[in-house]
């Protein structure tokens, strides 16, 4: 456990070094801004959505960068000779992502009762953006593997964005009917967005909660064991 702490605090100690936690935190700085100047409806409205495009997008973004960064540095190859196990170093790389995915949604609600006294179902919203968040840097982390470079990476966020993320953005201002949602929830980012708007708003679909859980956890638990962890290794060894 002291290992993992450790590790994670070096994880956050680089996100500031890389400039990757205050670039979060100016992105959520213009959230704020934005809700200012909207209605107290509107910002409600919107709030699922940057909730989301901070978990899903920018965690993805924000990782692949830490994650090349590191490379550059040699940092990862010098972790893997450390006494911790490959699964503790991924632990507190996926924590660290976490960090920034909490740090969005509590500025955020923060802001939002301040400005607009509105609040939410904050032990709801917090599995929710633990579930999503896990599962986004797991996606994360198969794009910033199985890229040789941080563009390389772009152009594989580019491509998963315009397969899963857009439709989800369409579906939340009503450009793709509601029927077809059953459909965009097997998109992991609809899945997300789903459970994000689920929390804030306080209306649940059941059916549809339980569904976007259970499969945003096993696809976390599957990319993880399947897909990161070998990749992880060999990527490491390689340098």
């Amino acid at each position: 456990m002291n290992s993992l702490i450790k590790l994670t605090a070096g994880e956050v100690k680089r996100l500031i070094r890389y400039k990757i936690l205050p670039v979060s935190l100016a992105t959520t700085v213009l959230w704020v801004i934005l809700f200012l100047f909207v209605s107290g409806a509107e910002a409600r409205q919107l709030t699922p959505l940057v909730i989301f495009v901070d978990v899903a997008a920018m965690s993805i973004l924000l990782l692949g960068a830490s994650h090349h960064l590191e490379k550059q540095d040699g940092t990862i190859k010098t972790m893997m000779v450390l006494p911790v196990s490959p699964w503790a170093v991924l632990v507190a790389k996926t924590i660290a992502s976490l960090v920034l995915a909490l740090e969005s949604a509590l500025i955020v609600s923060v802001a939002l009762f301040v400005i607009h006294r509105i609040t939410f179902n904050y032990a709801a919203l917090l599995a929710v953006v633990l579930i999503a968040g896990a599962a986004h840097a797991a996606i994360g982390f198969v794009m910033s593997l199985a890229s040789k470079d941080f563009t390389t990476m772009l152009g594989f966020l580019m491509a998963y964005m315009f397969v899963f993320t857009i439709p989800s953005v369409l579906f939340s201002l009503g450009v793709i009917d509601a029927k077809y949602e059953w459909l965009l929830m097997l998109s992991p980012s609809h899945s997300a967005n789903h459970l994000l708007t689920s929390a804030v708003k306080g209306e649940f679909n059941l059916t549809m909660t339980v569904f976007g859980s259970v499969y945003l956890v096993l696809l976390t638990v599957g990319l993880f064991r399947f897909v990161v962890y070998p990749q992880f290794k060999s990527n490491a060894v390689r340098g």
